[in-house]
Parts: C-alpha cells; sequence; structure tokens
C-alpha cells in the first residue's frame, strides 16, 4: 500500500488560489492521490460556496476527506455531494487507513469511536480543524501554543493514530512529530501553501509543504 495525499486547510473561499494548488499538487503528485481539508473551507460562506469549492478539487481527486472549520456552515449537509466525505465522527476507510475527524475550533472528541478504532486495530488518520496542543503545528505569535489538548491527549492516549492532520493556526505550517503520530500542519491555501505526503505499506509518513509563490 502505498497512499498519496494532497492536504489543504484554510481555504477560506479563495478560488483561484485554491485552482492553482491545485493544478501545481497535481504536476507534483503525478498520480492519482487522496485530499484531506483540514477545514475553513470558506469564509462564513453558505453550503453552496463550500459545495462548489470541493467540486473543483473534485476535479482532480475522487477522494475527499473534510472537517468543518471555525468559519464553514454548519447546516444543510445534506445539499453537499456524496462523493465527498465529511467525516466528523464518521469514520472512513480506504487503503487499510481509517480517516476520523473532528472539525470546528472547539472540536468535541468521541471517545467512543476512538476506542473502538484502537481495538480493532485500525490505522488511524486523525482530521481535525484545531492542532494538538504543543506541537510545531499549534504556534501562533509570540510563540504562544494555542492548539487542543483534548486532540493532544486523544494521540498520547490512543498509539494507533499515526497521522494527526489540521490547520487553523497560519503562523505553523509544519510536519513534525508528537511521539511516533506525525503531525501535519500544511499552512493556509490563502497563503499559497499545500502539503504533500506518501503513506507506505508500515504507515510511515513521508511529505513535503510547498507554497506556489515559491514553485515555479
Amino acid at each position: 500500500m502505498v497512499l498519496r495525499a494532497l492536504i489543504l486547510a484554510d481555504i477560506h473561499s479563495q478560488k483561484i488560489t485554491l485552482e492553482n494548488i491545485l493544478a501545481k499538487a497535481k504536476e507534483v503528485i503525478k498520480k492519482p492521490f487522496t485530499v484531506l481539508i483540514a477545514g475553513d473551507i470558506t469564509n462564513f460562506g453558505s453550503i453552496e460556496n463550500m459545495s462548489s469549492l470541493l467540486e473543483l478539487v473534485s476535479i482532480y481527486s475522487s477522494q475527499i476527506y473534510f472537517v468543518f472549520g471555525n468559519c464553514d456552515p454548519i447546516y444543510d449537509l445534506e445539499k453537499l455531494q456524496t462523493s465527498f466525505f465529511h467525516v466528523e465522527s464518521n469514520p472512513q476507510r480506504l487503503e487499510g487507513i481509517t480517516f476520523v475527524g473532528f472539525g470546528s475550533a472547539q472540536p468535541k472528541i468521541n471517545k467512543k469511536i476512538l476506542r473502538k478504532l484502537e481495538k480493532n486495530a485500525e490505522n488511524v488518520c486523525l482530521l481535525t480543524h484545531v492542532p494538538p496542543y504543543g506541537t510545531g503545528a499549534d504556534l501562533a505569535s509570540l510563540n504562544r501554543h494555542v492548539g487542543s489538548r483534548e486532540i493532544r491527549k486523544a494521540i498520547e492516549t490512543h498509539p494507533n493514530i499515526f497521522l494527526s492532520v489540521s490547520g487553523h493556526i497560519h503562523e505553523s505550517p509544519t510536519i513534525s512529530f508528537l511521539g511516533d503520530c506525525c503531525i501535519i500542519n500544511p499552512g493556509p491555501v490563502t497563503q499559497g501553501n499545500f502539503a504533500v505526503i506518501e503513506i507506505d505499506e508500515n504507515c510511515a509518513v513521508q511529505g513535503k509543504i510547498y507554497n506556489i509563490h515559491e514553485m515555479k
């Protein structure tokens, strides 16, 4: 198993920038890829606005997993196309990996789901909007850690969570580690950021953060 994924966060309705990133990502990855979106797809936009942005992403990938951010609508989910996987407390399995999400800036961690996934020995990618506390992904201005302690605790107490993908903190694009868990905040799409990763059959993660303004 090798799963290739494009990671996006904090699109904030910037459709043109998103389109430019998707075109660049296709050049970088060159093969079919999954897309993980860590919230703030819109900028306090409508569900129709969200649908149009996800439809743009779907031109490049048929596998789209996302959670809401604090700037997204939280209603009328039935209006979204069924090919998009909203993974909020809704585990989805692909290539031996289970994707489950907890969105918004104040995530509600479903501990029952996490215990069940661990009991079933499933390899879990945690998709959230806010990053885990005390990591490279949650450093705001003045070097303040502003992430979620609950998400950090979930990672520390469930060793089957091998990957944590988030956004929200625009200042902290990072690929780092919390124990054995790879922590990724790609940085905001609004600033031209995206990440590309590969996950091998042992759930080892390799990746890189890109910025379209620094690419030829």
